[in-house]
């Protein structure tokens, strides 16, 4: 049977991009492939540095997502806790599919899950859940580049198709803020609080990281709890109200198409029902 991934086996232009940044393959490390296919990671050692290189696949050059970490990497201020960019390059192959590398510092903790939602309880300080606010507070502050975006008003005002029950609603957007756009608990580190993963981040309603965090941890009631009782000033607001229902209509949506979210769309319906009721 054909595969269905459209990218090719990226090992090839991993270790490409390893020998043009000088990096050298971490032996007792090993190659971590992206969900899709569409990237691959692995330690590295670069200039006596732990680093970390990712390679992408991409039909074409440019976009969002290709621009997104270098923008990050020059326009987010240092209190917002990420690995430094050590190096990157570009590069395209006879069948015209392009491919970008990252060599990033390596993280100083571990990802808090191995895949973006929650199968069991987190185990993070007080601090480390200040630190996240902190981090988050400057991410919101900051503007935008004009035209980066996480989502569309357009693609809010069509959610109606996977919530039915908000047929008829306002879902007008009153303040959008800077933010990550893909804030859950694969992309946040143990402490010390690293954030990674910036190729989508953008514009996006107020309060859509936080709703984001909430609803990636429902298969964990603990945390989810706690992450409702630390961004409460923030989700229980009629934007907070429209930044869940925003994230729990791109779950439905991706419900289909893997297990993670498949898992996940029990709760987030269930989620969808209660916000209907201020």
């Amino acid at each position: 049977m054909a595969s269905s991934n459209p990218f090719p086996d990226l090992t090839g232009p991993w270790h490409r991009a390893a020998r043009e940044l000088t990096a050298t393959p971490d032996s007792g490390g090993r190659l971590r492939a992206g969900m899709g296919g569409r990237t691959l990671g692995g330690p590295v050692m670069v200039q006596g540095i732990q680093g970390w290189l990712r390679v992408m696949a991409a039909p074409r050059a440019g976009g969002k997502i290709w621009e997104g970490a270098n923008l990050a990497d020059v326009l987010l201020p240092e209190e917002v806790p990420r690995p430094a960019l050590l190096g990157d390059l570009s590069w395209s192959d006879e069948n015209g599919l392009v491919f970008q590398a990252h060599l990033w510092e390596r993280l100083y903790g571990e990802a808090l899950s191995p895949t973006p939602n929650l199968d069991i309880p987190i185990l993070v300080t007080d601090q480390w859940w200040n630190d996240l606010l902190t981090a988050l507070d400057h991410l919101h502050r900051i503007p935008a580049p004009i035209g980066r975006q996480v989502m569309t008003q357009d693609y809010i005002n069509r959610i109606p198709r996977f919530i039915p029950a908000l047929h008829g609603r306002d879902l007008t957007v009153e303040r959008w803020e800077t933010s990550h756009g893909d804030l859950h608990w694969a992309n946040l580190t143990t402490d010390p609080l690293q954030i990674i993963d910036w190729e989508g981040w953008g514009s996006a309603p107020a309060g859509y990281d936080a709703a984001v965090l909430h609803a990636y941890a429902l298969n964990e009631p603990a945390t989810a709890a706690r992450v409702r009782e630390v961004f409460a000033d923030v989700l229980d607001t009629p934007g907070g109200r429209l930044a869940q229902w925003v994230i729990c209509a791109e779950i439905i949506q991706a419900a289909d198409r893997d297990r993670v979210h498949a898992r996940l769309q029990p709760h987030i319906k269930l989620l969808a029902e209660k916000l209907l009721v201020p």
